[in-house]
């Protein structure tokens, strides 16, 4: 009895170590990185809830409500600033790592190399970390997956619930949840048809059906319903839901400015993730398997990488849903090789440790290292460590002299995002600078077009910075009130205004 105590204790301890970690490795440092622009676009639709009452889904828009009810949620708790934009999804990737310490499958050996690859996974802890839909929505993936697997075991009604909660949470963030469905049912098909009689096998859902089950479809249903009706504020929602798929199919194949090779996902593996490469290699050794359940995983992974790489257009935080299946494939490997203690088990074992110190290394680049490595390709289109120093010089003023709030700011680009989320307590004007200028602005964003007009009409010396404020764009002109930036700014600057002659 006593040996079992200690055991147990143990278990608890392993359990806690493991969420602790999990937590610090999402939390720590979680505003090291500029904002990304769509975190800005998340924010402002969390603003706009604020004043509606609801999220009014848009079809266009690509990005379910789920998400946009969740964030408004820990924005009305702990308020608008980037720690909560990013709190979300870091809260949804600590729970995809502790999914596999619960007795949801049975083999330990899964469980345990499943926690210990995403724990480090440079996709799961650069986009676990960041305001964007991703984590969520792949935390559903990997409860659908769980589902998949423990069906197989024990075909009972936990294994039902884990699906049906899964598919919904899908459904109410993204719509690539249709490209994950497609994609378990060519696994299915790669298992063999005994597999699938046995997955459909009438018998098994009649014995795993309860009463709870069914109370739970209607509680899902009734949830689908409000969601997307804005708590049935906005019931074309509920319609727009299905009309949502022709225009995110048109972006797919249209051209957008994101649109990237056929191997642009193997090229990023290389390089940002080649643990995971290393299980895509295994997955095609793992189609002719024996283990119909390697087949049905391996399947399911290729499959989506195949669609995800023939549709044109590709960003980049999408390798989230895709690096996953790969790392379950070596997961499922790892039970059946390691514990072998052949050949084949060393130079497995070798692979994994070389892919480890890789993985290791782009973590770094990509989430730990000061400041932030632009060249990694997990950051793309971000804000600059530039803008973000602009940024906090700005609050810095407001902060000092809260009267400045009442004084009017220009953004006066044609790419705006994400200041409407970032200057949302300030006097913003929205007119561009080459058509119009804001007479006594104290902060004029600017293209470089407009620069002779803002020059023309200051009336005080200001500090013209000239600035690249997201990657891979041009650069941008903002001009700082001299008088209140001087001893703040600490970027370089030239004067213009009225004294410029006396500088």
């Amino acid at each position: 009895m006593k040996s079992l105590r200690v055991t147990q204790i143990q278990k608890y301890v392993i359990w806690l170590v493991i969420l602790l970690l999990a937590i610090l490795t999402r939390f720590y440092m979680l505003t090291n990185k500029p904002l990304h622009f769509d975190e800005g676009i998340n924010g402002w639709f969390v603003l706009q809830m604020k004043t509606m009452g609801f999220y009014k889904y848009d079809p266009t828009n690509y990005h379910g409500p789920l998400y946009f009810y969740l964030l408004r949620g820990f924005t009305a708790l702990w308020g608008h600033s980037v720690e909560v934009l990013r709190a979300l999804p870091s809260v949804f990737s600590v729970f995809a790592v502790m999914l596999f310490t619960f007795h949801l499958i049975s083999s330990r050996i899964i469980r345990g190399a499943m926690v210990a690859l995403l724990m480090f996974s440079p996709a799961f802890l650069f986009y676990g970390r960041s305001g964007i839909h991703e984590m969520p929505f792949v935390f559903f993936q990997l409860l659908f997956a769980l589902g998949m697997l423990r069906w197989a075991e024990k075909s009972d009604g936990t294994s039902l619930a884990l699906l049906l909660t899964a598919t919904v949470g899908m459904a109410t963030l993204k719509e690539t949840f249709a490209i994950t469905l497609a994609s378990w049912v060519v696994g299915l098909v790669f298992a063999g048809p005994k597999v699938i009689r046995e997955y459909f096998h009438w018998g098994k859902l009649k014995a795993a059906w309860s009463r709870r089950l069914t109370y739970m479809v209607v509680v899902l249903l009734i949830s689908f319903v409000l969601l997307f009706t804005g708590f049935l504020r906005n019931l074309p929602g509920l319609f727009d839901f299905v009309k949502a798929f022709l225009p995110w199919m048109k972006t797919g194949v249209g051209e957008t400015g994101h649109n990237k090779e056929f191997l642009y996902w193997i090229k990023t593996l290389a390089e940002a993730e080649p643990l995971a490469l290393f299980g895509v290699g295994m997955a095609f050794v793992g189609l002719i398997s024996k283990d119909a359940r390697l087949r049905m995983v391996s399947a399911f992974s290729l499959f989506q990488l195949l669609i995800y790489s023939l549709i044109p257009y590709k960003t980049i935080w999408c390798i989230l849903t895709l690096v996953w299946g790969f790392y379950l494939v070596l997961a499922i490997y790892a039970q059946q090789i390691l514990l072998r203690r052949d050949w084949q088990s060393y130079v497995f074992g070798s692979i994994l440790m070389i892919g480890t110190v890789g993985n290791a290394r782009s973590d770094w680049r990509a989430v730990f290292a000061q400041p932030i490595d632009m060249s990694h390709p997990y950051i793309y289109v971000n804000s600059t460590y530039e803008m973000k120093a602009l940024q906090d010089a700005t609050l810095q003023v407001v902060r000092e002299n809260a009267e400045h709030l009442k004084e009017p700011v220009q953004i006066g680009m044609r790419e705006q995002w994400p200041f409407p989320w970032v200057y949302r307590n300030f006097k913003t004007h929205w007119d561009l600078c080459v058509n119009k200028v804001i007479p006594g602005a104290w902060i004029y964003y600017c293209d470089t077009a407009g620069e002779a007009a803002v020059e023309e009409s200051l009336t005080e010396p200001f500090m013209r910075v000239r600035i690249m404020l997201r990657q891979q764009r041009e650069i941008s002109t903002v001009y700082l009130k001299k008088s209140l930036f001087e001893d703040i700014y600490k970027g370089q600057f030239e004067i213009v205004g009225p004294d410029k002659e006396n500088r």
